[in-house]
């Protein structure tokens, strides 16, 4: 499938017009910066139609100013972009391979975000339960999707917004979800796409990223032996070394990382929920 955000869109809404955002594209900057002046009482989501893996939306609105570096950035790669409203709701990855034509979704995750400037940065994911309504909702719903975009068996991978019974595609790929969801399926003994049905996972897992808001010389991370004392702390999967460099985080890149797992899924979104407001107190001290 190709990575045109712009033909995804169009793939989507000709598939089924409730999954797909109502996009309007640009080819040249004017006729964007008109459509935002005209636009401005409203909250935009902007995307490049050519970028990496990791997060490229923009978001800007009342009081969400979007920086002309920001704004120029969209055009770096070529192609056009997209512009579309902000859909309320929550994001998930949904992974899962096609068997015979139906999708299995083996491991799916909510994911949480923090608001940065004109970005919404991903700072966790946590498994959800294959039995769960969320899982059933969408399988149900992109089953037709990956059905009509496919020719055989495979994986599949999907990133979507679910605000209550309506699904928004961001995007999709048949192939194999990327790094770390295959290694967070492993910690609690799922198979995730090796496999061809969900298995009932051991608990729930989670990593978090904490997020740098200025480069520089790192001389101290606050509170951190706070984080390590959480129930459902596990690890340092990442931690930078004091008196070394840190760069500002722009996308889905880290400070610093941590695993967390528990049995019980609402000790560690307690957990995650502390740690989301630590992460937007900012720990990284910098000079």
């Amino acid at each position: 499938m190709t990575n045109s955000k712009v033909v995804q869109h169009e793939t989507v809404r000709n598939i089924d017009p409730q999954l797909a955002f109502e996009t309007t594209c640009f080819s040249d900057r004017q006729a964007l910066d008109r459509y935002l002046a005209d636009a401005a009482g409203s909250l935009k989501v902007l995307r490049p139609e050519f970028s990496a893996d990791t997060g490229s939306a923009l978001f800007t609105g009342p009081d969400r100013p979007l920086p002309d570096d920001e704004l120029d950035g969209l055009w770096r790669e070529g192609g056009r972009v997209v512009v579309h409203d902000h859909v309320p709701g929550t994001p998930y990855f949904a992974n899962g391979v096609m068997v015979d034509g139906r999708l299995c979704l083996t491991d799916t995750w909510r994911c949480y975000t923090m608001d940065v400037g004109p970005r919404s940065l991903l700072t966790s994911v946590v498994n959800v339960l294959p039995d769960s309504a969320e899982v059933r909702l969408l399988r149900d719903r992109l089953q037709p999707l990956a059905a009509a975009t496919t020719d055989g068996d495979g994986p599949v991978c999907f990133e979507v917004v679910l605000g209550g019974d309506q699904v928004k595609v961001v995007k999709f790929a048949h192939r194999v979800a990327g790094a770390p969801l295959p290694d967070l399926c492993a910690h609690v003994g799922i198979a995730g796409q090796s496999g061809q049905d969900a298995q009932a996972p051991d608990g729930f897992v989670a990593d978090y990223a904490f997020k740098v808001r200025r480069g520089g010389t790192l001389r101290e991370i606050t509170r951190l032996d706070e984080v390590r004392r959480l129930a459902s702390y596990r690890e340092d999967l990442f931690m930078p070394a004091l008196g070394g460099p840190v760069e500002r985080t722009v996308d889905e890149g880290a400070g610093a990382i941590v695993l967390l797992r528990h049995a019980d899924e609402s000790v560690l979104l307690r957990d995650i929920a502390f740690l989301q407001e630590l992460n937007r107190s900012g720990v990284f001290v910098v000079d």
